[in-house]
């Protein structure tokens, strides 16, 4: 009976997350971003509406630099109404094409300043979909954004460690035999520089 339960609490859960979004961050200059969103709907149901939420605190500046075909897309910034703290969100409505199961809705880009201490790859966005007629919301979720940068520079890292551990390991031979010479410390000194450079 709690396998069961287990399993229909997890099923549900699955069910209740009806759009997978992928987004490609790009740091452009100092704290500015742009994030180009993909959209899969992984329900049984079609798609016509979505906001994906930029909080308060962590986002600023969000500006549309573009948008999906027959999508009428809105911005609406993080701001204090009333002297509530209220959370950025771009808004998408289908025009004529809605987002139908198993299709793919991309083409969505925007840009933000991210003011926050934490790294950018660590924050999450909300999101909701919802019925363009009623405005019922049908779905809701949040997804970890992926920063481009965030991948790369572990790569970079790996290959300076490998090109440092190659230049000491053709340098170590040369002392070697220099210093047996009598000019061990002259070469010392010149290894160290050209590994440095």
């Amino acid at each position: 009976m709690k396998k069961l339960l287990i399993l229909t609490l997890l099923f549900s859960c699955l069910n209740a997350h009806a759009l997978i979004i992928n987004s490609d961050v790009t740091k452009l200059s100092g704290q500015q971003y742009q994030a180009d969103y993909q959209f899969f709907n992984d329900s049984q149901n079609t798609i016509d509406g979505l906001t994906v939420y930029f909080q308060y605190s962590l986002f600023d500046n969000v500006a549309l630099l573009s948008s999906p075909a027959d999508w009428d897309v809105f911005v609406a910034p993080a701001q204090i109404i009333f002297g509530l703290e209220e959370d950025g969100f771009v808004d998408a409505l289908a025009l004529a094409s809605p987002l139908r199961a198993g299709e793919t809705l991309s083409g969505l880009s925007v840009v933000f300043d991210w003011t926050a201490n934490a790294e950018l790859i660590s924050t999450t966005q909300r999101f909701e979909t919802y019925d363009a007629n009623s405005f019922d919301i049908t779905s809701e979720g949040e997804y970890q954004l992926s920063a481009t940068q965030a991948v790369n520079a572990p790569m970079s890292a790996l290959f300076f460690i490998v090109f440092v551990g190659v230049m000491g390991r053709f340098a170590r031979p040369q002392r070697k035999t220099n210093s047996e010479g009598g000019l061990g410390e002259n070469t010392h000194h010149r290894a160290g520089e050209g590994v440095t450079a």
